[in-house]
């Protein structure tokens, strides 16, 4: 137990320093909503996830639209398209580091793609992730942060926090922090196939969001 303490330890610092930067966007990798996942961990391969995610009020971009798959077990890859600004992105995550589940280590996710909940930026980030459960099956929780930088021009930085709760591998309500604001939010795993996510962005903002995986590898 007392090595599960320097990961939890340090993802907790992960998130707790992101409120001291000033550069940031909407949401992170790590972010259930974001990835239409409850954990927002990568996807098995030869899975695909499609998701939806409606902000009504949203300023920019009120629906998201996006499709992700599982190519490794190391790297998944997707598409986004905002409805609204009739813009597309692409992203690309890949699992340098595995986390060791019995040991301390966490998990190294090097990735591009966009985070911003309400927007279609493209930008390059890296994430230490780690999971510790508490009780199999009952009780997990996960933490992710690292940090973002724009693309193409590497101008501005910022960091990227989430902490979620998984109870009883369906339920998972989470924080997730951006530099600027938080988030909370709860994702349902209605059933093996369907995420349904539902959350307050920043504080003032509902939005929705539903995630359907198909496993095309039985």
């Amino acid at each position: 137990m007392q090595k599960k303490i320097i990961p939890i330890l340090t993802m907790l610092l992960l998130v707790l320093v992101a409120a001291e930067v000033t550069l940031a966007q909407d949401c992170g990798p790590g972010c259930p909503a974001c990835s239409g996942k409850a954990r927002g961990d990568l996807l098995p391969p030869q899975n695909l996830l499609t998701s939806l995610l409606y902000i009504p009020d949203a300023e920019e971009e009120t629906t998201v639209f996006r499709l992700r798959y599982g190519l490794f077990s190391w790297m998944d890859a997707g598409i986004g398209y905002g409805l609204d600004e009739e813009v597309a992105s692409w992203s690309v995550r890949v699992q340098a580091i595995a986390q060791d589940r019995e040991g301390w280590r966490p998990a190294l996710i090097i990735g591009s793609g966009s985070v911003r909940t309400g927007g279609n930026d493209q930008s390059l980030y890296i994430q230490l992730a780690k999971s510790v459960t508490f009780l199999p099956e009952r009780l997990e929780l996960n933490l992710a942060g690292g940090l973002a930088t724009d693309l193409p021009g590497i101008e501005e930085n910022w960091w990227l926090g989430t902490l979620t709760l998984t109870l009883f591998d369906r339920v998972s309500p989470f924080y997730s922090y951006d530099g600027i604001n938080p988030h909370l939010g709860l994702s349902c795993s209605a059933t093996e196939w369907l995420t349904l996510t539902g959350y307050y962005l920043e504080m003032e903002t509902a939005a929705l969001a539903a995630g359907i995986q198909w496993n095309f590898g039985e």
